[in-house]
C-alpha cells in the first residue's frame, strides 16, 4: 500500500506539472497553466488528484488504474510521434531545437503503426492484460475524450481561434525558414497568482 501511495504522489506530481505545460503552450484550459506564490502549479496538481481519485472510486481496485493511464500515455506518445512525421513532410524546414537525420522517419512510421496496433489489441482485448476489463477501457477512453473537449473549449471559447488540423503554407501559415542558430529562443511567460494551493 506504501508503494502505491508513492506512485500515485509521484503521478500526481508529473502530471501537474504535464498540465502545466499543456495550459501554458495551448493545449488546455488556461485556467491550468497558473502557478501559485510557491511556484508550483496548484490548479494542475488539484485537478490531476482529483481525476485519481475519481478513476479509484469508479474503477474500485488501484491496479486497474494502470490499463486507463497505460492507454492515455500511450495514446499522447502515438499522437506525438505521428504529429513528427507529418511535421517532417508538411514542413521540413521548421525551425526546431533538435534536427533528427532522415533515418528517423522510417523508424517513426514503425513506431507509430506499432503504437496503433498494441492500443488497437489493448481496447478490444483489455483483459490480456490480467487487469483491466470494459469498464477501465471505457474510463481510460473517457479521459481522453474529456481532454479533448478541455483543448477544444480552450481553441474555440479562450482563444477564439479556428481549429486547424493541418496548418500547411496555402492556409496562411508563414513559409518556412531555415533554423537560425544565432535567433533567440521564445520566452515564455509565467502566470502567478497569490491563491494557495493555485
Amino acid at each position: 500500500m506504501a508503494a502505491f501511495v508513492i506512485a500515485m504522489m509521484t503521478a500526481t506530481a508529473d502530471g501537474g506539472r504535464s498540465l502545466y505545460g499543456i495550459s501554458r503552450s495551448g493545449g488546455t484550459i488556461r485556467q491550468l497553466g497558473v502557478l501559485n506564490r510557491y511556484g508550483v502549479p496548484g490548479r494542475a496538481l488539484t485537478t490531476d488528484m482529483l481525476i485519481n481519485v475519481l478513476i479509484l472510486l469508479i474503477l474500485g481496485e488501484p491496479i486497474a488504474i494502470l490499463l486507463a493511464s497505460n492507454l492515455g500515455y500511450l495514446s499522447a506518445a502515438t499522437l506525438a510521434v505521428g504529429a513528427f512525421i507529418l511535421l517532417r513532410r508538411d514542413r521540413p524546414g521548421l525551425p526546431r531545437p533538435i534536427r533528427l537525420t532522415p533515418v528517423w522517419i522510417p523508424i517513426a512510421c514503425a513506431l507509430f503503426v506499432l503504437n496503433v496496433f498494441v492500443i488497437v489489441i489493448g481496447t478490444a482485448s483489455p483483459q490480456l492484460t490480467g487487469y483491466g476489463g470494459p469498464l477501465e477501457t471505457v474510463a481510460g477512453v473517457g479521459i481522453l475524450m474529456f481532454a479533448c473537449v478541455l483543448w477544444w473549449y480552450r481553441q474555440r471559447v479562450q482563444d477564439k481561434t479556428r481549429i486547424q488540423w493541418r496548418i500547411r503554407d496555402s492556409d496562411g501559415a508563414a513559409p518556412d525558414q531555415p533554423d537560425r542558430p544565432d535567433q533567440p529562443r521564445p520566452r515564455h511567460d509565467v502566470t502567478t497568482t497569490d491563491r494557495p494551493g493555485g
